[in-house]
């Protein structure tokens, strides 16, 4: 499900921008974009995060700022500073150049002037970072349940209009062997006439066929598996898979029933299920 959500720490070595988004994935992907002086933390964020989703494919940004105290604390590296004007000079000499080396000259090479302290600790840094991701996470689970429960909804519709088309697969399957025998005798009487037929050959055939196109069981099975769906999605878990395995029995006991029925009806009601179980198996794809 998709997802985002934005946090800003201020801490004590820096500001941290973290960002989180999230869209629909079948399988959970994360991906970071941090400072490259962090890159050994990216190990602990996917840890992190690995533990409160299970789909999904999320990118994580962290905006690194360093805090002004830390900036203004800087070292000036003499001997850097007297190989720097001596270099300086030498080139001026070279290119006959007008004027002496400045201190304005001095400061902006790095190597002069560096920071008293180059590296923030990364304990501190993790600690401060690790708790704008929490944050920035839980605006973004905020953010997939709202998605979740307007799709909830949606499959609850759904699951609405599968119950319509068994109701009336089940008004129909009475009538489905009378059918059957006013077609049976109207073959026969196309094909042989007023010439005799057994009676009972008949009965033993449209028996036979009552038989076969018997799917009661596979109705009550599907049933029971609207049942569990519906209860299913209301629990407040990682529900994803075992969705996904009820809507693979609900389409098998479709499937039986559309091999069975042999009539147009029923066929009309079973094509209309199995449109609203691939809809509701393409939703489940992006579900917990």
């Amino acid at each position: 499900m998709t997802g985002f959500g934005k946090v800003t720490i201020r801490g004590k070595a820096a500001t941290y921008n973290v960002e989180i988004s999230s869209v629909n994935n079948r399988y959970l992907e994360i991906t970071t974009r941090i400072p490259r002086q962090f890159s050994v933390m990216e190990h602990k964020i996917k840890e992190m995060l690995s533990k409160e989703l299970q789909r999904g494919k999320v990118l994580v940004y962290v905006g690194f700022e360093e805090t002004a105290d830390r900036l203004t604390r800087t070292a000036i590296n003499v001997k850097a500073a007297k190989i720097a004007v001596k270099q300086l000079r030498q080139l001026k000499k070279e290119l006959d150049l007008a004027g002496d080396v400045e201190i304005s000259d001095l400061v902006s090479i790095p190597e002069v002037v560096q920071p008293d302290d180059p590296d923030p600790d990364k304990d501190i840094v993790w600690a401060e970072m690790s708790r704008g991701i929490k944050k920035a996470m839980v605006e973004m689970v905020k953010m997939r349940k709202s998605e979740g429960s307007a799709m909830a909804k949606d499959m609850k519709a759904r699951l609405t209009l599968i119950e319509k088309s068994m109701k009336q697969i089940a008004k129909e399957a009475p009538v489905i062997v009378d059918r059957y025998r006013s077609r049976l005798h109207a073959r026969l009487d196309d094909l042989l006439g007023k010439q005799a037929v057994d009676p009972g050959r008949i009965e033993q055939e449209i028996a036979l066929f009552a038989e076969r196109s018997d799917f009661s069981e596979e109705c009550t099975r599907l049933a029971s598996h609207v049942a569990q769906f519906r209860k299913t999605i209301s629990i407040k878990d990682a529900i994803g898979k075992r969705l996904n395995f009820i809507l693979q029995e609900m389409n098998r006991e479709a499937n039986t029933v559309a091999s069975k029925c042999n009539d147009n009806s029923v066929a009309s009601q079973v094509i209309s299920m199995k449109e609203e179980i691939e809809k509701l198996r393409e939703m489940v794809q992006n579900v917990e």
